[in-house]
């Protein structure tokens, strides 16, 4: 099993000033990178302290880049909807070239009605934007006399974009996907990989979706099986009752900055994203320890920490796990003893996973 870090900020700058967050993550990531971890993966969210301080994941993985050498670079998720597909199409093939073919580039459609609202964009658009700048990125990498008559957006016919990513025909493509058996299908149809968040669903659920996904990859001609990414939150110390007891105080500051990103779904409801105004609701009382019972956070000592990514290879063969060591308030320093652990005592015990 691969195993990766995966970032999303939950600081304000009374707590954390912004400059020092990056400053401290990229130190996480050179170390990760020296220790043998697979992948970074940075999100894209505005305005909360859950998520704000990741406007742009490819400014930050850029920072990355020029720090690493092995590491993939996931964006997780690039947003369609609140960019041009050219400017996002460009910015990306450059970042392919800057870290010199790493880039696994995802995309996925957002979900806060504060960022849609700040953009201008109707939520009630978001699948469909998302799915026609997907494929509008696609094709600018790969085609060479382009035009496009999408329903969002229409240009050309345009030369070849510049630059090209290194890697061709184009670089790997994931969607972010939750529940939608639609979303895996689409994603299956278009030979695209996924990133799920396993909290969200069953992994009863998940095997069925992630099934759904498989079937329409190999009904379109794509290799059976895609690429799948799953993250969870992750705190690893020699000490099983100090991982469990800090962990679980960072979880609720987590939490807590969640629920304030959440509650812009207070009056709104829509029919893109069925039953997102109770989402609120249902994070409120979702706690810790239904997640450490559930085997959805991976939290105590280094075999601990290997059993339970034990756990996530049985449920999802051949899935990568993005891990999340900067959860909450928890410091620089904790995280780094988390990447330290894991790269030193976990990663070799999972590597057949």
């Amino acid at each position: 099993m691969r195993i990766g870090l995966n970032f999303l900020p939950t600081l304000a700058p009374h707590e954390v000033p912004a400059a020092e967050y990056y400053a401290d993550c990229l130190d996480l990531c050179a170390a990760a990178d020296r220790l043998g971890f697979s992948h970074v993966k940075a999100v894209e969210h505005y305005f909360h302290p859950w998520g704000g301080y990741s406007p742009d994941p490819v400014v930050f993985l850029s920072a990355v880049a020029a720090r690493t050498s092995r590491v993939r670079l996931v964006t997780g998720a690039c947003v369609p909807a609140f960019s041009h597909p050219v400017k996002l199409a460009a910015s990306l093939a450059m970042l392919d070239n800057l870290s010199g073919g790493r880039l696994d580039a995802g995309f996925g459609r957002a979900f806060l009605p504060t960022e849609f609202s700040a953009f201008g964009v109707p939520m009630e658009q978001s699948k469909e934007r998302m799915r026609e700048g997907v494929d509008a990125v696609v094709r600018l990498w790969s085609d060479s006399d382009f035009t496009w008559n999408g329903t969002f957006h229409r240009f050309g016919p345009l030369p070849p974009l510049l630059p090209r990513p290194v890697q061709r025909p184009h670089p790997p493509v994931y969607v972010a996907a939750t529940v939608s058996e639609d979303s895996f299908r689409w994603a299956g149809e278009r030979g695209y990989h996924l990133m799920i968040i396993p909290i969200v669903a069953s992994h009863e659920r998940l095997a069925g979706l992630l099934e759904a996904h498989r079937e329409a990859r190999a009904a379109h001609g794509h290799a059976e099986r895609g690429r799948v990414h799953v993250s969870y939150h992750a705190y690893v110390a020699e000490d099983r009752g100090e991982a469990l007891e800090e962990a679980e105080r960072h979880f609720e500051d987590y939490k807590a900055k969640q629920l304030e990103a959440y509650a812009s779904w207070r009056g709104v409801a829509s029919e893109q994203y069925p039953g997102y105004e109770k989402m609120e609701a249902a994070t409120r009382a979702t706690t810790f320890r239904d997640l450490l019972d559930a085997g959805n956070v991976i939290v105590g000592t280094p075999a601990d920490a290997a059993d339970a990514l034990q756990l996530v290879a049985r449920r999802y063969p051949g899935a990568e796990a993005s891990l999340h060591v900067r959860f909450g308030d928890i410091s620089a320093r904790a995280a780094l003893r988390s990447v330290n652990l894991l790269g030193r005592d976990v990663l070799p015990k999972v590597a057949d996973a």
